[in-house]
């Protein structure tokens, strides 16, 4: 990589941890006038009252200092990822697009029946891209429910997290004609929580969602499957792709429907990202390698599915 660019990187980035000082500086200053004002008057001193403007300066200093570390980390994510990051993409797979502050689109999150039903989202690392034959697409996301309070206070908004993890979607070369879905038993949340989208009623996932043993017990207390019929969950679930299921981390959600495999990932993880134990010192092949093993966690489901499968042959 450019030697200029590297220093472009490392310099933003030291810009984005001062703005991100001065932003919690100015948090701080919002209460330390309130803090000495009480101070002060226990002492029987009098106090201006034109003090309690400073506050006001200090919230305009907490805005403008998260505004613009907001943008500069955007900066920065662009940069790192257009320089850094697509660089390690091209060491394994054939890039036909890398969006760093892009993600899927949001229309079809809101459709895929492997996800939560969310009214807030954010995500990076948009990649489309060719693997081994297997086109696929992947993003980092979060989804969101939020919920706003009463005006009266009596009910607070709230803010939870639905998801963080990754969805990877990858093209099949045979067409499903049906679906099968295969849940972690880990957690309960997708049987408790409506499924949102059209997909899954136009694939009958939503009426017709029958459980099937696979008759391997491991497998079998580990995941939850649903298909839309037992034949094509035995056609698909070969013993060599529930061994290699089985050796994947994270919670997982995946359906194999249409010409369509998705698997959504939750395991609280944002990659590609820059992380407080890089070095500042020009030498970035310590992100390098760490991008390298988070791509290799990627490629590893690809990879499980191309070689275990006849969907991509």
């Amino acid at each position: 990589m450019d030697q200029n660019i590297e220093s472009e990187i490392l310099e933003k980035r030291k810009l984005c941890k001062v703005l991100k000082v001065f932003k919690i500086v100015s948090f701080i200053g919002i209460f330390a006038p309130f803090v000495a004002f009480m101070v002060v008057s226990r002492n029987g001193y009098e106090l201006d009252s034109a003090w309690l403007l400073i506050p006001a300066l200090f919230v305009g200093g907490f805005f403008l200092f998260s505004y613009m570390e907001t943008n500069k980390l955007k900066d920065l994510k662009e940069l790192m990822g257009q320089y850094v990051v697509r660089s390690v993409l091209g060491e394994r797979l054939h890039v036909i697009e890398y969006m760093p502050n892009g993600y899927t689109n949001e229309a079809f999150l809101h459709n895929c029946p492997i996800l939560p039903s969310f009214n807030n989202m954010d995500g990076s690392d948009f990649i489309h891209g060719i693997y081994r034959g297997v086109e696929f697409t992947f993003s980092d996301l979060t989804l969101r429910t939020e919920t706003k309070g009463s005006p009266d206070g009596e009910f607070p908004g709230d803010n939870v997290v639905n998801f963080k993890g990754q969805l990877i979607m990858a093209t099949s070369h045979k067409n499903v004609n049906g679906f099968v879905q295969i849940q972690e038993r880990i957690s309960r949340r997708m049987k408790n929580e409506k499924k949102s989208g059209i997909l899954s009623r136009v694939l009958g996932s939503e009426n017709s969602r029958n459980s099937f043993m696979t008759g391997n017990a491991s497998f079998d207390n580990r995941f939850d499957i649903y298909a839309s019929d037992s034949q094509l969950a035995l056609r698909v679930l070969t013993p060599q792709l529930m061994q290699g299921l089985m050796g994947l981390e994270g919670f997982m959600e995946i359906q194999i429907a249409g010409n369509m495999v998705a698997v959504a990932i939750k395991n609280d993880r944002d990659l590609f990202e820059l992380s407080n134990n890089g070095r500042d010192n020009g030498d970035m092949e310590e992100y390098r390698q760490k991008f390298r093993d988070e791509l290799s966690d990627i490629l590893k489901v690809i990879d499980v599915f191309g070689m275990n499968t006849d969907l991509f042959q």
